[in-house]
């Protein structure tokens, strides 16, 4: 298990670290654009179009990695006034739960991108630019996070037989 979960966590790691690249090109981009309008006085006009896919792309990709960092948002004003064997199962059962609404999402991902691919859908711009690819960072967005998610859960799961708390998770 331990040679299965280091290869999710070092591809949650590559995703994060991929999508903090695509910040800096985004930036680049929106320059250029800006300059090539305002300067030269002929747009690319590609920039809006780009950038929302970069965003879209650096925003799923990240995910796995912004869980592994603890960066997600957790509100634990409930759990924090359990006792620690208490919380580590509330902790658990919302990690199983947050597993099977992932699931299904990255099920509609997969749905959403091969019904993309058989009617072959662009985007309604002049560029035409095929949404599968867009589409498909959403998708591997959310495997990596499930992914991460199904570790963090076997993780959870020793440290509750082994008598530990489960919040102290933090790779």
């Amino acid at each position: 298990m331990s040679r299965i979960s280091s290869i999710i966590e070092r591809t949650a790691d590559i995703g994060g670290h991929f999508s903090g690249w695509l910040v800096p090109l985004m930036l680049i981009l929106v320059a250029v654009e800006v300059f090539m309008r305002y300067i030269l006085g002929q747009p690319l006009i590609i920039a809006d179009e780009f950038s929302a896919y970069l965003l879209v792309a650096l925003s799923y990709l990240g995910l796995a990695y912004t869980w592994r960092q603890g960066g997600h948002v957790r509100i634990s004003l409930l759990v924090s006034h359990l006792p620690p064997k208490v919380a580590s199962w509330v902790r658990l059962i919302a990690l199983i739960m947050i597993l099977m609404f992932l699931i299904g999402i990255s099920h509609a991902g997969y749905v959403m991108i091969m019904y993309a691919l058989k009617i072959n859908l662009k985007s309604s711009t002049w560029l035409t630019v095929p949404l599968f690819w867009p589409q498909l960072t959403v998708f591997i967005g959310f495997i990596l996070l499930t992914l991460q998610l199904a570790v963090e859960i076997a993780r959870a799961i020793v440290r509750i037989r082994a008598g530990e708390n489960v919040e102290e998770i933090r790779t």
